[in-house]
């Protein structure tokens, strides 16, 4: 769901430049949140903006929850958007997440972070993870990828694959942290605390998508059940990840790329973000890559017979990204006047990036729920349709290495394995999107 951060203010409707948006009908104060609970409530959420745009167009208004916002789909618009977003661009957080931060005085990264400190950091970070060669973050990918493969050649028939991506994808990050040669030297020592920090991970996932239909702050004054569960994973995640930080030490990987850039207690929290970032949205974006290979053989038998780098394997990811994107939704907050669609938009107002319904629009994606890496081949596609990172100065940080991970990772397994999918699922939103029930995989060695 949509909440607006504290402090802020945003544009109120009736006035002049948005009244004659499409919207559909509302409550008074309810809004539409009556019509979203009938058609399935926050986990089907992308659905139901879907068909609100099939019903009133690429743009509309409607309040979600307490947040009043302006939806848009085309990406022509939305590049409008990213162009204008200014210097220090901001985004709607979740709010279990800053009333979390305010009760606990929580410091927090990037993600958290806006105007002068947030460019600052993000200039720093920058030239480390998007810009110049990036060799190395390939590089920091292998070994996780390896123990990935040997654990899975361990237990090819059903084996527990949310678990082990959640372990893979904070064992990426922890290469990436301290370099592949360290990594390999302190793995056994990590283990215990990558492990806490994988549960604790899942435990906050499980907890704050609990909380996406009720008010953070009336829970947490109420000390509401629900709230004590989101407080105690928030606080147990937070401690491990600080404890895994404070106990890596190198001069290489990102670590060394950041000694004397910022102090030891920014450095903490930059990373400790960036580790919880990474521990969900990449293992989900995994798991759902695998079940569309499984899914596909003549996408399996394809890879195999190309190259590790080959636009293939690269428009495989892509292809997987465009259908089911772990953020659905993208947000804005606007800093100056902008026109879209000949409608005037004030600055302040909350506007929401459809990339689900972007992705799977048949004019930019021919028969657009099929899976089809080969619409990626030059002139096939509307590159510029599927945003799933983002784009410009707030787009996703760790974009490049989450490429090269996918990409590494799909190419080892099915190097290795067929892959086959024992159950179906759907695309369900909790915070972010995830199948419906964990994906069953066979692994047959090849």
């Amino acid at each position: 769901m949509f909440y607006a951060p504290r402090g802020r203010r945003f544009a109120q409707w009736g006035c002049r430049f948005t009244s004659t948006m499409p919207a559909p009908r509302g409550l008074p104060v309810f809004g539409t949140t009556l019509s979203l609970m009938m058609a399935g409530s926050s986990p089907k959420l992308h659905r139901y903006i879907d068909a609100r745009h099939r019903q009133l167009g690429s743009i509309f208004k409607e309040n979600i929850g307490p947040v009043a916002c302006v939806f848009i789909a085309d990406p022509a618009d939305m590049r409008l958007v990213f162009a204008k977003e200014g210097k220090y661009p901001q985004h709607l957080l979740p709010e279990a997440w800053t009333v979390y931060n305010q009760l606990h005085n929580a410091s927090r990264g990037l993600f958290f972070m806006d105007g002068v400190e947030w460019l600052h950091f993000r200039r720093i970070l920058n030239p480390a993870l998007l810009k110049g060669d990036q060799q190395w973050l390939q590089q920091c990918c292998e070994p996780p990828i390896d123990r990935l493969v040997a654990q899975i050649c361990a237990s090819p028939d059903k084996p527990p694959i949310r678990q082990l991506l959640y372990h893979w994808s904070l064992e990426v990050i922890v290469s990436v942290l301290i370099g592949p040669d360290q990594y390999c030297q302190s793995r056994r020592r990590l283990e215990d605390q990558i492990g806490l920090l994988a549960s604790s991970v899942h435990s906050v996932f499980e907890t704050s998508a609990k909380m996406a239909l009720i008010s953070s702050s009336l829970a947490a004054k109420w000390r509401l059940p629900r709230w004590k569960k989101f407080e105690a994973a928030a606080t147990t995640a937070l401690r491990a990840a600080t404890a895994l930080v404070e106990s890596l030490e190198s001069n290489e990987g990102l670590l060394g790329r950041l000694q004397g850039q910022m102090t030891a207690n920014e450095l903490a929290k930059i990373v400790t973000d960036l580790i919880l970032a990474a521990g969900d949205t990449t293992a989900f974006s995994m798991e759902w890559l695998l079940y569309l290979v499984a899914k596909h053989p003549e996408v399996q038998s394809r890879l195999r017979t190309e190259p590790t780098e080959s636009p293939y394997l690269k428009n495989t990811v892509k292809e997987a990204l465009r259908l089911y994107p772990v953020a659905p939704f993208l947000t804005r907050i606007l800093s100056e006047d902008i026109q879209i669609k000949g409608f005037d938009i004030p600055a302040g107002t909350v506007l929401i990036l459809s990339i689900f319904t972007s992705g799977r629009d048949s004019e930019s994606f021919p028969e657009p729920q099929r899976f089809d890496p080969e619409r990626w081949a030059e002139g096939r596609a509307l590159r510029a349709a599927s945003l799933p990172f983002a784009m410009g100065s707030r787009s996703c940080i760790g974009r490049k290495l989450a490429e090269y991970q996918l990409q590494t990772t799909l190419a080892q397994l099915v190097s290795r394995f067929q892959v086959e999918a024992l159950n179906e699922v759907q695309m369900v939103l909790k915070m972010v999107a995830v199948p419906s029930a964990e994906v069953k995989f066979r692994f047959m060695a090849i």
